[in-house]
């Protein structure tokens, strides 16, 4: 019997729309694995498919589960802050709606915020659409293993964006993130981040102001659905990268303006994350001659040098032959895929 009592340590925080054909996998890897002291929170942002059915079918099951449909759609950053703003745990883990938690992650973070950090980053698994693994995703370069860094402190804040290998490590990926709900209230909603897509990102960039300790977990706690993502519609690639140099270069200019050592070494961490290939893929999708030269001016500012900015905005026009090249290293990828899967299944 479930004791009311109990006092909730993690909230799992879930917004969602229109996402009723997956969300019934995500909750089910949450209650699979829930104890007394996890709580699940949605906020679905007005979904106009059958998410309410599938939620309060699970609701049945496990109790500690609030559901809130909002009236409109207010996107993504103004539904996951309305999941904070909701939950009653000491943590806040942030799960997309159609991602999966792995088993036995649950016990982990309860275990790991006994030490009291303001925030945990873990991995992922990268999986394809039926969630079949694909490959394991590190936010820092493979050398780096469990560790504190102190963020509030230069140096180390330094160090992490150095050792930095995505963006993930800052804050780009929802589901690696579990945060101190105490000090999320403390600063709040970010309204000028609104629809960024990165407003959790720029509320977690407040942390530093006061103290910080973040403990990076390189295990992976999460399985991510790729192959669903919207910007693969309108806009295509160019869309996303320039959604993503928008958001940090707005973070930076608003937390790293004093500070050119830090503001460097962040902004360094777009390059890692989107190689050379990544921009010309992005370039191919543009067709206006003045939104490439903000794409060019954009990726100066992050320190990609003039040369290769020129290179890959000339391989890029050539639409056909990228095109072809996609082809062709999505179709190695699926091979190495469909190869470990066999060889996992014979051994």
């Amino acid at each position: 019997m479930e004791n009311s009592s109990t006092k909730i340590k993690v909230s799992i925080c879930i917004p969602t729309r229109n996402r009723a054909c997956f969300i019934g996998q995500t909750l089910e890897s949450v209650i699979s694995q829930a104890t007394d002291d996890i709580e699940i929170i949605i906020v679905d942002g007005a979904s106009t498919d059958n998410t309410a059915e599938v939620v309060q079918g699970y609701q049945q099951r496990f109790k500690r589960l609030v559901y809130y449909r909002g009236e409109e759609n207010m996107g993504v950053d103004r539904d996951m802050a309305k999941t904070i703003e909701l939950a009653h745990g000491d943590y806040c883990w942030l799960l997309s709606d159609d991602d999966l938690l792995k088993p036995n992650a649950l016990k982990r973070i309860l275990k790991e915020i006994e030490t009291g950090y303001e925030i945990y980053l873990s991995n992922i698994t990268v999986c394809d659409l039926y969630m079949q693994p694909i490959r394991e995703r590190l936010w820092f370069f493979p050398y780096v293993k469990d560790r504190v860094f102190n963020l509030h402190n230069e140096n180390e804040l330094i160090e992490y964006c150095n050792r930095a290998n995505s963006i993930g490590a800052l804050f780009s990926y929802m589901s690696s993130i579990v945060l101190s709900r105490q000090e999320w209230l403390k600063t709040g909603y970010c309204y000028e981040f609104d629809r960024t897509a990165y407003a959790l990102a720029a509320s977690l960039f407040s942390f530093i102001a006061r103290k910080c300790r973040l403990k990076y977990i390189r295990s992976s706690l999460v399985s991510w659905r790729s192959g669903n993502e919207s910007f693969q519609n309108a806009g295509g690639l160019a869309k996303r990268l320039l959604l993503d140099f928008d958001a940090y270069l707005q973070i930076a200019d608003k937390y790293l303006s004093d500070n050119h050592k830090v503001r460097e070494a962040f902004l360094r961490v777009m390059m890692r994350e989107h190689s050379w290939y990544t921009i010309i893929h992005g370039i191919s999708f543009i067709n206006n001659p003045q939104i490439e030269r903000e794409f060019r001016s954009k990726l100066l500012k992050f320190g990609y040098s003039l040369g290769m900015v020129k290179a890959c905005c000339c391989l890029g026009r050539h639409k056909n032959l990228v095109s072809i090249a996609v082809a062709i290293k999505r179709a190695i990828v699926r091979t190495r895929v469909y190869n470990m899967l066999a060889y996992e299944k014979n051994i």
